[in-house]
Order: C-alpha cells, then structure tokens, then sequence
C-alpha cells in the first residue's frame, strides 16, 4: 500500500537528507517534507503561528512522519513540533538516524558526527495515553516506534537501508 511521508528533519542537515531523498528508495511511497529552500526561508521569517500552519499544511494527508536525526535534531523546536502534532492526529512515528552519512565539501563532518549516535528525539515525546496507567506510566514515542540506521552506500550494510518496509511498519503500530 502507497503512503504519503513527512519528513521531518533540522534544516542543518539538509545535506544529508538530500541523500536518502535522492537514494531511490522511495518506490511505493509518496513524499512531502523535502522544504524548498527558498520557502522555507520566506515561512522561517514568519511568526510562530504562520510556521505551525505552514507545517500543518504540509502535514496534511500524511500517514507517517520520518524523522531524519542528525546532531542537533532532538533540540530544534520545529522538528519536536512535527513529532507533537504527528502524535496528536495518530500519525506513524519513524526515526532514522543521518549522522553516518557526510556532508557537502563545502563542510566539514565533525568526528564525533559520524561515530556518535545523536540523541532521539522520540525521546522527547510520549504516546497519547489509552487508559489510566498510562496516563501515570507514559509510553515514550521511542519505545513504541521504531528508529534505524541508514547506512552510507559504501557501507555493506546499506542494503539494509529498506524504507518502504520502515514506513509499513510505523503505519501499522500506528494502527493504520
């Protein structure tokens, strides 16, 4: 079954996103998230309830959320913003770590970028609760959905790299 994917992700890591939307692993899904640069800084000039709808506009009709975690990601207040809303309209939740792939040359990869797994901001994040236990006990969104690697090309296992089946599985926890 097709799906419509958001990608969230820090605009910092642009670079990086680039590659996997460019990858060609996206047969069966349809994508939206990748920001234009150019509208993106025209909404980023705006105040923060433009943004929000910009974000819900973009959102809509979206059954997953990718987030893609780079080093500063669990920190951005807009990608935390998507992870809300996503959780509030019951959204899949999926989170795929970037720090392993490089940045442009223009830029250099700091060491610890490509050794270090980034903090998740799933993390941040708790599940909608469904009874009283869990409104004592929250679930973290990290504990219910998935996140994963994605591999450089050069890698042996960037085979592994299998988003459609990423995507389906978020979905389904989600209850889609």
């Amino acid at each position: 079954m097709a799906r419509v994917v958001f990608f969230s992700f820090e605009y910092d890591d642009a670079w990086r996103v680039n590659q996997i939307r460019n990858s060609g692993r996206f047969i069966g899904e349809q994508r939206s998230g990748f920001r234009d640069k150019a509208e993106y800084e025209q909404v980023k000039r705006r105040d923060d309830a433009a943004i929000k709808n910009w974000i819900r506009t973009q959102m809509y009709g979206c059954s997953v959320t990718c987030v893609l975690i780079g080093a500063a990601t669990s920190k951005s207040k807009w990608v935390n913003f998507e992870i809300a809303e996503s959780l509030a309209n019951g959204m899949g939740l999926l989170g795929v770590y970037v720090h392993k792939l490089h940045m442009s040359k223009d830029e250099r990869d700091a060491i610890f970028d490509t050794l270090f797994q980034p903090s998740n901001p799933l993390d941040n994040h708790s599940m909608p609760p469904k009874n009283s236990f869990e409104e004592l006990f929250p679930v973290k969104a990290s504990d219910h959905f998935e996140t994963h690697i994605w591999e450089p090309r050069r890698s042996l296992l960037s085979r592994a790299n299998d988003l459609g089946a990423w995507v389906d599985e978020a979905a389904r926890r989600a209850g889609h």
